[in-house]
């Protein structure tokens, strides 16, 4: 690509919680009908993956949305994605929940020029929102009321009225657009687009949708994140391995940090540099999952310098922040690998390694969490499944096949690593009616 361009009723908190009601539909064959009438507030939780879905150049036909028992993963229902399409072709990315609704929008590659929104209740797709070609990944603001879709493939932005469901503005960018961010400024509000085939961050008005500047900033942006004091951007560069720091309010760039780390070349196309960058619950600590080292990159934000480089696995890629009994540590999943690091979270004093969870499928990636925390769910992308990780033990307890030809058990640097498994696993819980996720981030 680089080039071109858990105690169900106890807990109420969530940072994406999803509202809407209509009778759920029927099961999987030999499942009994649930009478949403007798039962809207009593919805048991469940796990989505989409399937296959990630790595766009895998996927060569039909793909689908599958509901997974919570409590037994077990497959209750499955629904095929939405496509025009002879092929059933679609491309689907993630499956991400609406906060305040009861319903998500899953994201797509390219042919793919829409949102397609999912009623969580129901369990059935439902509309349709045009956007630019490659609706790949999502931001909400701060409200709840406004998404932002990053068109990897149409080189824009779409912005999408959450209530409506109807896009109001495509915005053309730079090359590959891969991640929004929204943020609060001096000057009114701002996103700030990733530019991932180029080495720029361009920045829009959130207000009027015009774009005010282009930043350059290191080469191949792949994600951003904001740091807790509102005054600084930091976008993680996969190219350049750098941590670049800008300005929120003057635009300007002020430091930019070598990420390090022992860099392979043997690995196939296919795993190429995703740098993916997360700040610890203080505020103190840039965390980047250095994927092509096998480790995590730890920034002394404060300081503006690199403290550190924590033993991960191959495709080291997102730091989670749990709560709950494993509260105090990091949460890193590996791209192409079969375990995922846990590291201790230590205040002032830069974060420490922990131990590696084995993990009985390659490819760690997203991981979500139950009402309660007590457990995670971690999509396997090329291993074609989906762990459950005992949050106490810090040990899986199943591992859960979704779909295709089985993915591998070890990791090898001859494989390919395009192989299309879910990039999500997202364990969905409901509170009088209300459909309720954790965030990816670890908030609440």
């Amino acid at each position: 690509m680089p080039g071109r361009k858990g105690t169900r009723a106890a807990l109420a908190c969530a940072a994406a919680a999803v509202m809407l009601v209509a009778p759920l539909a029927a099961s999987a064959a030999g499942e009994p009908e649930i009478d949403l009438a007798a039962d809207r507030f009593d919805l048991a939780p469940r796990i989505y993956t989409v399937t296959p879905s990630s790595e766009p150049g895998a996927i060569n036909g039909p793909s689908s949305v599958k509901v997974w028992d919570a409590d037994t993963n077990k497959l209750i229902k499955e629904v095929p994605v939405p496509s025009d399409r002879a092929d059933g072709l679609s491309r689907p990315h993630h499956f991400m929940a609406v906060p305040g609704r009861n319903f998500a929008f899953v994201m797509a590659f390219a042919p793919s020029s829409s949102i397609k929104v999912f009623d969580m209740v129901t369990n059935e797709f439902t509309n349709e929102i045009p956007t630019g070609l490659g609706a790949r990944h999502l931001e909400f603001d701060p409200n709840g009321a406004i998404a932002y879709s990053a068109n990897f493939d149409g080189d824009s932005i779409s912005v999408i009225n959450i209530n409506a469901q109807k896009t109001m503005a495509t915005i053309p960018v730079g090359d590959r657009p891969n991640y929004v961010e929204h943020v609060r400024t001096k000057n009114g509000p701002r996103l700030f687009v990733s530019n991932f085939g180029e080495d720029t961050v361009t920045v829009i008005d959130a207000d009027t949708y015009q774009v005010v500047d282009t930043i350059t900033v290191g080469d191949g942006p792949f994600n951003m994140a904001e740091t807790f004091d509102h005054k600084s951007l930091v976008s993680a560069d996969a190219r350049s391995n750098t941590a670049t720091f800008v300005d929120v309010n003057t635009l300007e760039v002020t430091d930019q940090i070598d990420i390090e780390g022992e860099h392979r070349t043997d690995l196939p196309a296919s795993a190429f540099q995703r740098l993916n960058p997360r700040i610890t619950p203080d505020g103190k600590w840039l965390l980047i999952g250095n994927q092509d080292a096998s480790a995590v990159s730890v920034i002394n934000i404060e300081e503006r310098k690199l403290e550190k480089l924590i033993p991960a696995g191959l495709g080291a890629d997102i730091a989670f922040f749990p709560k709950g009994p494993a509260e105090g540590y990091a949460f890193v999943t590996n791209r192409y690998d079969n375990f995922v690091t846990v590291a201790k979270l230590n205040g002032d004093d830069p974060p420490t390694f922990h131990k590696n969870i084995p993990t009985e499928k390659i490819g760690s990636h997203y991981s979500t969490f139950t009402e309660d925390w007590s457990q995670g769910i971690v999509s396997e992308r090329p291993g074609r499944a989906y762990s459950v990780i005992d949050m106490t033990k810090l040990e899986e307890t199943a591992n859960v096949w979704v779909g295709g030809t089985p993915g591998p058990s070890e990791p090898d640097s001859s494989q390919d690593y395009t192989r299309a498994g879910p990039d999500m696993a997202v364990y969905v819980w409901f509170d009088r009616g209300k459909a309720m996720v954790h965030h990816e981030r670890g908030e609440v």
